[in-house]
């Protein structure tokens, strides 16, 4: 068991001894987990956290859903999952809540960290800011921050009280401890897969103690069927989406030599960063430098040494440290490389053992310098804890980056900004902060406080293309006339096919755009600008605000990229909500139905009431069938159809073909209006009486409206006149299912399929 230090201060000798140690320390761990990590329940949701909610909500509604692979988040961690949904079933879908219980279990693996560490052996004041290190590192900094790595801090900690349960195991044989370690390492398993490595780690354990590799397996080998069978299981539960699977096939499909090169290099990658992002940054979380690589070699170097030279406990801990880091080598660079945050979460593990490490390393060296010992070691662990701390703080800038890059993914532009508006101020050296800014500018123009924005990016970033390019629309929209004309012939040279571009973007200031690929990305993020811009100024018919500049941000967004069906949309929105702009609406979806056979509903819809006007009511009511027959439709846009077909039914627009006529109809009838379906087919009949598909449309729709005798002796008719075979072409058996389908005359229905088309 662990002793104090006979050299430390008489602090800790006395102490020891008190029954009041470990509460204390207890105590101590939450203030410090409050100070440094009390502020993440004013962070919000991530990447993945809203599907976890959404799933949350499905389990509570029916628990079976906890299997399906129906699931927003591919599962995998069934533990995980479970303790979600008791947290979603205690307060709700509350971020603040979720971001505290993750604090709250990291805090609890670092006390039993601190625990298993004494026991084993090592030195109290060793073992206890052992535990106030690994609470505070800043390597595994996403582990905390983020709600859906729950999972790590949960699995350690089980997988820590499985090991203090090996520990008593090892020392008294009783076989209580022993189904207490497999418990807790079931459920370490449980929730995060990669904490098989417990096994291997224990059976290392075990042979440094006894040196005997057949007593050391004796107590181990009935769990390994048992982490087997729960690794099989978990697989079998994890969809192919998730991203172990997806890196696991990469792996078994890639080239071997270049996966084996990307394994190695991200093994010495996630070495170095238990070095190099331990509890400072000298680098960038997202970027690799190539030193890192022998940063890394350095460290397997010195664990390696530990390994063969120090005792128990400091060697056992240099392997757990490599055996934690072995399950994620699968994911290779390609998969980590370029996130926000780099590595971090995957740290979780080996950071235990860094702390260890750390710890004793600091004893180690006090202990050597006698008197002045004590002082430097206080001195050196004050200065590692403010720069965690430090470093900590800097560390949220990155998950407020990462949240607001999520939030604008899922359309929430104004959460999304106001995120990375908190992460500038946070940590504008830890993020990305080129494209923070970009996305602020390009997602919040039009907002107050917006072209500031812009303008402090550019003082950061003044050769910026995207930036300056994002000037020239910001100064096209200006009052001055003549700085808005020269800012917009400027922007027009990006339309033309020159591979090299250049623009003024201000008074003796040219930026140099080379490639096809680089001016179509300019151009189009330019556009979408200027789309956002429109967005902000004129919030649709709810708050208008600034609606001509809107419509202006609209025009210029569609000369840059006039493919653009979304800008189209809203630029029709705000004509039809201005004054006297409803011809210029029709006008404009008209020429974006011109242009996109894929034109969405609300286009066809406003385009149709021009070919209306110009009394083209056949090509009208081909843009409405094509509006509501695929059901991208909204209920008020189908209204509209209808209401259209009822006019061109009352012979407002004047006489229509049999075929118009019957699409017409079947819209009418699909979306429920049987009588004015009925209306359509006999129009159509009146004008082709051969038109099968009319003739069984009305029936139908005489069917639906419960005139059964009718409906079947129509359906004789038609079969008698153009064959089983010919009425089944003419969707006379497929309307019958769909009848069958919408609970509309469904016996009725059977009867008639059962009579003429039996085998179906």
């Amino acid at each position: 068991m662990g002793e104090p230090l006979s050299t430390g201060p008489a602090f800790w000798r006395i102490v020891s001894n008190r029954r009041l140690l470990w509460p204390g320390y207890v105590v101590v761990m939450c203030v410090v987990s409050a100070l440094f990590f009390g502020s993440l329940k004013d962070h919000l949701l991530d990447m993945d956290d809203h599907e976890a909610f959404q799933d949350n909500i499905g389990m509570a509604e029916d628990f079976s859903f906890f299997l399906s692979s129906e699931k927003q988040q591919p599962g995998g961690r069934p533990l995980a999952e479970l303790i979600k949904l008791a947290g979603y079933l205690i307060w709700g879908n509350d971020p603040g809540s979720f971001h505290l219980l993750v604090v709250a279990l990291h805090t609890l693996a670092a006390i039993l960290l601190a625990i298993l560490l004494w026991h084993q052996g090592m030195a109290l004041r060793t073992s206890l800011v052992g535990g106030l290190l690994f609470l505070v590192n800043v390597a595994h900094f996403r582990a905390v921050h983020w709600i859906a790595a729950i999972e790590f801090p949960l699995a350690l900690s089980c997988g820590l009280g499985a090991l203090i349960c090996y520990q008593h195991f090892l020392e008294d044989r009783r076989s209580g401890w022993l189904w207490g370690f497999y418990g807790g390492s079931v459920l370490s398993i449980a929730a995060l897969s990669a904490m098989a490595f417990l096994w291997p780690f224990c059976l290392y354990w075990s042979w440094a103690r006894e040196h005997d590799i057949r007593a050391s397996l004796r107590p181990l080998l009935p769990l390994l069927p048992v982490v087997v069978l729960e690794l099989v299981v978990i697989a079998a539960l994890t969809p192919r989406e998730n991203s172990t699977w997806r890196a696991i096939d990469q792996f078994l499909e890639g080239d071997p030599s270049s996966l084996f090169l990307g394994t190695g290099r991200l093994f010495l990658w996630l070495l170095s960063r238990l070095l190099t992002t331990a509890h400072w940054r000298p680098v960038s979380l997202y970027e690799l430098e190539h030193w890192e690589f022998y940063a890394g070699a350095g460290v397997l170097a010195g664990l390696g040494v530990l390994v063969y030279w120090s005792r128990l406990p400091v060697s056992v801990w240099s392997v757990w440290i490599l055996l934690s880091i072995l399950p994620f080598l699968p994911l290779n660079d390609a998969w980590i490389i370029g996130r926000p945050e780099g590595p971090s979460r995957h740290l979780y593990p080996a950071t235990a053992g860094t702390s260890l490490l750390l710890a004793w390393g600091l004893e180690e060296g006090s202990r050597r310098l006698l008197s002045w010992g004590r002082y430097l070691y206080g001195v050196l662990l004050a200065s590692i804890l403010l720069s965690s701390y430090h470093y900590l703080k800097e560390a949220e800038a990155v998950s407020l980056y990462s949240a607001g890059r999520h939030y604008i993914a899922r359309g929430d532009f104004d959460t999304g900004v106001e995120q990375l508006k908190r992460a500038i101020d946070q940590g504008r050296d830890t993020i990305d902060l080129e494209d923070a800014y970009k996305r602020i500018c390009y997602m919040g123009m039009g907002k107050e406080g917006a072209e500031d924005v812009l303008y402090e990016a550019l003082a950061v970033y003044p050769g910026n293309v995207g930036l300056n390019g994002l000037k020239l629309a910001l100064d096209s929209m200006q009052p001055d006339s003549v700085l808005a004309s020269r800012a917009l012939q400027q922007l027009r040279l990006l339309k033309g096919k020159e591979a090299t571009v250049s623009l003024e973007v201000s008074k003796g200031k040219r930026i140099l755009i080379e490639g096809r690929g680089v001016i179509e990305t300019t151009r189009r993020g330019i556009a979408g600008f200027f789309h956002n811009t429109g967005q902000n100024l004129g919030t649709g018919l709810v708050a208008l605000v600034d609606l001509d500049r809107a419509i202006l941000a609209y025009r210029r967004a569609l000369e840059l990229d006039p493919d653009r069906m979304v800008t189209y949309e809203a630029l029709v929105t705000a004509l039809l909500a201005s004054a006297g702009g409803e011809a210029e609406a029709v006008r404009v979806a008209a020429q974006a139905v011109e242009r996109s056979p894929e034109a969405p509903a609300g286009l066809l819809i406003t385009a149709s009431f021009g070919l209306l006007a110009s009394k083209r009511a056949e090509e009208a009511i081909a843009l409405c069938h094509r509006a509501v027959k695929d059901g991208s439709a909204t209920e008020v846009q189908s209204g509209t159809v209808f209401r259209i077909y009822g006019k061109v039914l009352a012979g407002e627009y004047g006489e229509v073909s049999s075929a118009s006529a019957t699409r017409m109809g079947m819209d009418l009838l699909d979306g429920g209006r049987a009588e004015e379906a009925a209306q359509a087919f006999r129009q159509a009949l009146d004008r082709d009486a051969a038109n099968s598909q009319a003739h069984f449309g009305l029936a139908l729709a005489l069917l639906a409206q419960g005139q059964v005798e009718e409906g079947e002796q129509l359906y004789a008719e038609g079969v008698e006149r153009f064959g089983a075979a010919g009425a089944e072409e003419s969707g006379a058996a497929e309307g019958l299912r769909r009848l069958i389908a919408r609970g509309v005359q469904a016996e009725a229905a059977r009867a008639i399929l059962a009579t003429y088309w039996p085998e179906q």
